[in-house]
């Protein structure tokens, strides 16, 4: 499992209780688990986007973007969502996100239309 700090570099991952918005990448099998907390905007929507290239490289059969623990999903956010989505031709792109905090901006935006929106990370996995 990696996490992304402010200059780019990966570090193991602090405890989700005590830590500050961030990204972590874990593996799970043939699947790539990127989890989101805090608040998904301008400032953490490019460590979202650093490991999602990072994961498409490795070229997963399906990487699920977790945003279970976001507390704030910003249109920068959203974008990255979509940039994931369009730029994985051949990687399956399944976003977890439930409730008013990321479902409902996302159905606003009409982005559930696009993305594969699941309720669960065990649903998300159990595409696969």
């Amino acid at each position: 499992m990696f996490e992304m700090d402010g200059a780019g570099t990966s570090r193991p991952p602090t405890d989700v209780a005590g830590s500050a918005d961030g990204v972590t990448l874990e593996e799970r099998g043939e699947a790539f688990v990127l989890r989101v907390t805090g608040a998904l905007d301008l400032a953490l929507a490019p460590k979202l986007r650093r490991l999602v290239e990072r994961a498409q490289r490795r070229a997963p059969s399906v990487l699920v973007i977790d945003l279970t623990e976001v507390s704030f999903l910003a249109s920068a956010g959203m974008a990255e969502l979509v940039r994931a989505h369009r730029s994985t031709a051949s990687i399956a792109v399944r976003v977890v996100a439930t409730g008013r905090v990321t479902l409902r901006p996302l159905e606003l935006t009409r982005l559930t239309d696009e993305l594969v929106i699941v309720p669960t990370l065990a649903a998300a996995l159990g595409h696969a």
